[in-house]
């Protein structure tokens, strides 16, 4: 075993204490950054949908198939519960994810990411009924196979109502791509392919709606700055606008969006994976980040061209907060999903990630103690890499010769087990880190004045 930074004495201390109150996140911290990336902005020509989940809800995540009303679906839901899917994909190639928007609950009030899914009273009238965020993606998945399908889905559910108010982002199999910012009984739709809409083709939502906001698809970071989400917004636009036009790739935004950590300036923190080299900060605040805090997972979904086989379309999942985890991928034509990743508790991964974060948070629960984060980017990325290399070969391939379901099993079986070898000892040295740091000296008592027992 290679010798491993220490942890600081400050990290021994609230090694258990950490353990015992994980999960204890405040209610305000509910939050989520995605974007719809057209296949004219990317590298390859094949769409991207990417989310980074925030979220109060202490519950781990998992990634579940399973078969559908009409599609089969792969999704990322909270452990143990099926009535809400927070992103995920189906056998048709069409691709959902969500941010809630705070501006389009009633009078500016939203609830949590975790509203009911279904059958829950209309916020906006107080007695219709009708899907919530997550219930609304479920049911696209096991019934939508376009954009377009998803449009029509939302003009129906407008006349009975839905609890939503989320900014919606999808891609299909055709080339679509776009985000609908949804209400309770309203929708508006903004298409990534359209130049008047997206002019670099790609549009970025946060936690707010240009909806409600009366300003355009894709405002400037000045027009939302000081709003809740403002900064994550801004960042992610930057993020996007810094590659060369028609080169953004699933690995550039796995990497340098989903793990950003930077300033509310916009301005990354040095030894981070967009900063300068140098010494990361002992610690770094992560309410203006991308990667939060309370990041419970991330996704990126990498499409395919019109005409080609919609089952490679790639669902590439980190489970638990991003810099402390790896990223796998996952296919929807799967036989079954492998306990890295699946479990009535949690994949293993997540429940992985969420210690190795939960021992290097700050009594607030805001921010993160940084001395082991620069060995566990290490460590992970390069096995991240050496996974995003292989499926870009097998994917070559596949367009040739498309897999079969135990193909895809078998790749996927492979390297999810690859990333959980890895997270598991990552875990393992950091506990050895923690456990060979010398004894905190005794605590020091003050002598206490004697006070006299007075007998009647």
């Amino acid at each position: 075993m290679r010798q491993r930074q220490s942890c600081s004495r400050s990290v021994l201390a609230w090694l258990w204490l950490a353990m015992l109150v994980a999960g204890n996140v405040p209610a305000d911290l509910a939050a989520c950054t995605t974007a719809v990336v057209s296949g004219k902005a990317t590298a390859d020509g094949r769409p991207l949908l990417w989310k980074s989940r925030d979220t109060r809800t202490t519950r781990l995540n998992e990634v579940v198939v399973y078969e559908g009303a009409k599609y089969r679906v792969l999704a990322v839901f909270n452990a143990g519960k099926r009535d809400a899917v927070w992103m995920g994909v189906n056998s048709a190639g069409f691709s959902i994810e969500n941010s809630l928007s705070r501006d389009l609950g009633p009078s500016g009030q939203a609830g949590g990411e975790g509203d009911p899914a279904r059958d829950a009273p209309s916020p906006a009238t107080g007695s219709k009924r009708g899907l919530g965020n997550g219930g609304i993606m479920k049911t696209a998945l096991e019934t939508c196979a376009t954009v377009e399908d998803f449009r029509r889905m939302l003009e129906r559910t407008d006349a009975i109502g839905r609890v939503t108010n989320a900014n919606f982002g999808v891609i299909d199999a055709s080339g679509g791509a776009a985000i609908f910012e949804a209400g309770h009984t309203s929708f508006r739709m903004f298409d990534a392919n359209d130049p008047s809409v997206a002019p670099q083709g790609y549009i970025v939502r946060s936690n707010f709606a240009t909806t409600a906001r009366g300003i355009g698809p894709t405002p400037d970071g000045e027009l939302v700055a000081g709003s809740y989400s403002g900064e994550r917004y801004s960042r992610a636009c930057d993020l996007l606008e810094s590659r060369p036009n028609s080169d953004l790739t699933v690995d550039y935004v796995l990497r340098h969006m989903c793990r950003d950590l930077a300033t509310p300036e916009g301005d990354p923190f040095p030894g981070t994976v967009n900063g300068l080299a140098g010494d990361l900060p002992e610690v770094v605040d992560t309410s203006a980040t991308i990667s939060r805090a309370t990041t419970v997972s991330a996704a990126v979904f990498h499409g395919v061209r019109p005409g080609e086989n919609p089952l490679l379309t790639t669902m590439w999942v980190s489970l638990g907060d991003p810099k402390f985890s790896i990223t796998v991928p996952c296919w929807v034509g799967v036989r079954e999903i492998t306990e890295a990743l699946a479990g009535p508790h949690g994949g293993e991964i997540c429940s992985i990630a969420n210690t190795l974060r939960e021992w290097t948070l700050t009594r607030d629960q805001r921010s993160v103690r940084t001395a082991e984060l620069p060995q566990i980017w290490e460590d992970v990325w390069r096995v991240e890499e050496r996974m995003l290399a292989l499926v870009a070969e097998l994917r070559l391939r596949w367009r040739v010769s498309p897999p079969d379901a135990e193909e895809l099993t078998e790749v996927h079986r492979h390297l999810s087990t690859l990333a959980l070898d890895t997270m598991r000892e990552e875990l393992a040295e950091m506990k050895e880190a923690a456990l060979t740091l010398p004894a905190p000296p005794p605590p020091v008592f003050t002598d206490s004045p004697v006070i006299p027992v007075l007998i009647p």
